[in-house]
């Protein structure tokens, strides 16, 4: 039986990711949960069908037990709402990862699977990005999401020069489950609250490429990762095609009754960064790992949105 220790279980992904491994019927695992909330996970995992085993726990429990793989879901979101003090993102972040290292020091056999994020590649989404890609920040960052995307990166940079431990990076680019929050300020959270609550979705013109990938793709590439006997090295995850907002917003009018209105923003002085193609054309999970992807954007989110909307009538 495989011993998986899952940081982050309450969080977005993190939630999204254990309801997967719950209802994975094929594999042998116990999973041993984490948060900085055990109250949370007693009142999140009743929801969830479970066919394996696993057990609650706090991190003042962390060292009782010996892991074959640990995953990383941890770190405050790149939600806007959640980055007024950059300092904040850096704390929590190294704290986590400081835990685990140490934890893989003694135990270096064991696999730490680490869910990174395509802000490691920078602000600069005009095309998008593969492995030869270079990372662009400015020199004197003060916004939250560029403190978001430096965690990010020095988390990596530390990972690759621990050359010697198994230690995997895992880059979303873009997530989406039916676990989503409505009232985050995120593309597809302001969707799925435009359908539910029957309000016309608003959008400007700037049309943008995202490449969504659900937990079934992320558990996927987990258990390949897993697989390995030495590996230190990172990956983007991708569905089968990306998608732009538009193509997006026309199929969910068909198929959810969306209505969505283009308005004109209003002139601010303030720089507004675009991503217009987030997504990476990298295929070294394919090459390296066998990674395949099972649904293309849009059908993934179509499959996540069945499960938030099972009854759903026009």
């Amino acid at each position: 039986m495989k011993k998986i220790a899952l940081l982050g279980a309450t969080g977005y992904v993190g939630r999204s990711l254990l309801r997967e491994f719950f209802i994975d019927d094929t594999k042998t695992y116990h999973l041993f949960l984490f948060s900085r909330s055990k109250e949370k996970l007693y009142t999140h995992i009743p929801e969830i069908p479970k066919k394996i085993g696993y057990s609650i726990h706090s991190l003042d429990e962390w060292n009782k037990e010996t892991y074959d793989v640990i995953i990383n879901c941890t770190g405050v979101s790149s939600n806007p709402n959640s980055q007024k003090n950059p300092y904040e993102l850096f704390k929590v972040a190294e704290e986590i990862d400081t835990l685990i290292i140490d934890y893989i020091h003694k135990h270096p056999r064991c696999i730490y699977i680490n869910i990174s994020s395509g802000v490691v590649y920078g602000d600069n989404f005009e095309k998008s990005v593969n492995e030869k890609t270079n990372t662009i920040l400015p020199a004197g960052f003060s916004q939250g999401g560029e403190a978001y995307a430096v965690t990010k990166i020095n988390a990596e940079a530390k990972h690759r020069a621990l050359s010697n431990f198994n230690i995997v990076d895992i880059r979303i680019f873009g997530f989406f489950g039916s676990l989503v929050d409505v009232d985050s300020p995120f593309l597809m959270s302001e969707i799925v609250k435009s359908i539910k609550d029957k309000h016309v979705f608003l959008t400007n013109k700037d049309d943008i490429i995202r490449d969504y990938i659900i937990a079934k793709d992320l558990l996927e590439l987990v258990c390949l990762v897993m697989k390995e006997k030495k590996i230190n090295d990172y990956f983007d995850i991708y569905s089968k095609k990306p998608i732009s907002k538009f193509a997006l917003l026309d199929a969910l009018a068909k198929k959810y009754a969306l209505i969505y209105v283009i308005f004109k923003p209003q002139t601010t002085s303030q720089k507004i960064i675009i991503k217009k193609s987030y997504y990476s054309r990298s295929k070294k999970a394919t090459d390296m790992l066998g990674y395949k992807p099972t649904r293309t954007s849009l059908e993934s989110i179509l499959y996540e949105l069945s499960r938030v909307f099972p009854d759903f009538k026009k």
